[in-house]
């Protein structure tokens, strides 16, 4: 009998998490239905088992509007789930999926096991935003999270944060996270690396970049022979450009704008540092990517972050994203370049040693042979 598996993930969600956890799961199960809407993925291992839905959502400022689009666009998934739920049982939402509820309460109606998988805590990042639907989306999303049969969340440390302590009983932890250490590698040797401070990553309020741009004059007031590397693209770009400006700081700041996965390595061997001041997070893959390339990470302690970086042993991390405290930490860790090499070295390690496929691979076999009730052949795959 085939194992089937039904993969859902809001419009937009980004290529790199869901296709992870698409390719750990196709070389588990039979068959994925996979909904999804926004992402253009360049390559996914076995195809043949995957079938496809795909699923157009409309954006908009306007807040009417975005609830009469939020609406159609979760009638749209509703569609294709009904469908899907004749052929399996077991449905897992992904990143974005955990807001919605049509899909969701239909799936219970009909019986069928709903696992929430949220990367991040959503509802943190629309409030930071000020978003005026964040507290609309919170209640989705409470009440999404007492329906499901499971939740799947990267670190126990989350469970405090996202005020999860209540779902206790049905918590799973895991990720979908492995890093290609034959690209993500370092090829340039740590102490040839120039002081480049990097930021990669959305350029967005949530991610904290504008309190990195406010503590970069900070640093220069202490260190002349520093320059800082920004890359990514967002709804702050301009915005970014403009303070940059403001602040003459263009002989020292260069932007980027978006670069392609495959040059992120590249980046990274160059820098001494990546910064990550975000207000909110799940586990970032730039993180991980960075340790791959020995590159040191200074990150805030949210989502699963403090439960890879170690101070000073895997990396840094900030207490808060203050620019005042950015700034002296990022002095702090540069006026310590014996330190940075070691933290250089043991971030490797770790990654090396924690986040390969082939443990991510095991992980996850157990998880579904637990949460669709299918046996495990010769330890190798579900059937």
């Amino acid at each position: 009998m085939k194992t089937k598996i039904g993969i859902i993930a809001f419009p937009m969600s980004h290529e790199i998490p869901l296709s992870n956890l698409v390719n750990l799961i196709c070389e588990i199960m039979d068959e994925i239905y996979l909904v999804n809407g926004g992402v253009v993925f360049k390559k996914l291992k076995m195809e043949r088992k995957i079938i496809s839905f795909n699923i157009t959502h409309r954006a908009s400022y306007k807040t009417f509007m975005r609830i009469v689009n939020y609406i159609d666009t979760q009638l749209k998934f509703l569609r294709y789930v009904v469908e899907i739920s004749k052929k399996t049982d077991c449905f897992i939402f992904f990143i974005g999926g955990e807001g919605l509820f049509i899909p969701i309460i239909t799936l219970k109606l009909l019986r069928k096991n709903v696992i929430l998988m949220p990367g991040g805590i959503i509802t943190k990042g629309y409030s930071i935003k000020r978003d005026p639907l964040s507290k609309f989306l919170m209640v989705l999303v409470n009440i999404n999270f007492c329906l499901a049969d499971r939740l799947i969340i990267y670190s126990r440390g989350m469970i405090q944060e996202a005020n999860l302590g209540k779902y206790q009983h049905k918590i799973i932890i895991a990720h979908e996270h492995s890093v290609d250490l034959t690209k993500f590698t370092v090829f340039k040797k740590f102490d040839e690396r120039t002081k480049i401070v990097g930021y990669i990553g959305r350029l967005s309020e949530e991610k904290g970049v504008l309190n990195l741009i406010e503590a970069m004059p900070l640093v220069l007031k202490r260190i002349e022979d520093i320059h800082f590397v920004i890359c990514g693209d967002g709804v702050l770009a301009d915005g970014i450009k403009k303070i940059i400006k403001a602040k003459n700081l263009e002989a020292y700041v260069k932007l980027t704008g978006w670069i392609s996965h495959e040059d992120v390595p590249r980046y990274l061997n160059e820098f001494r540092i990546l910064v990550l001041p975000s207000f909110t997070e799940g586990l970032p893959n730039i993180m991980l990517e960075a340790m791959a390339c020995g590159t040191p990470v200074l990150a805030t302690s949210v989502g699963a972050i403090p439960d890879i970086i170690m101070e000073s042993r895997t990396g840094f991390l900030l207490t808060s994203n203050n620019p005042k405290h950015i700034a002296e930490r990022i002095v702090e860790i540069l006026d310590k370049p014996e330190i940075l090499e070691k933290v250089s070295i043991s971030a490797y390690r770790y990654v090396k040693e924690n986040f390969s496929y082939e443990k991510n691979f095991e992980a996850w076999q157990k998880i579904l042979s637990e949460l669709t009730g299918a046996r495990m052949q010769s330890g190798i795959k579900l059937t």
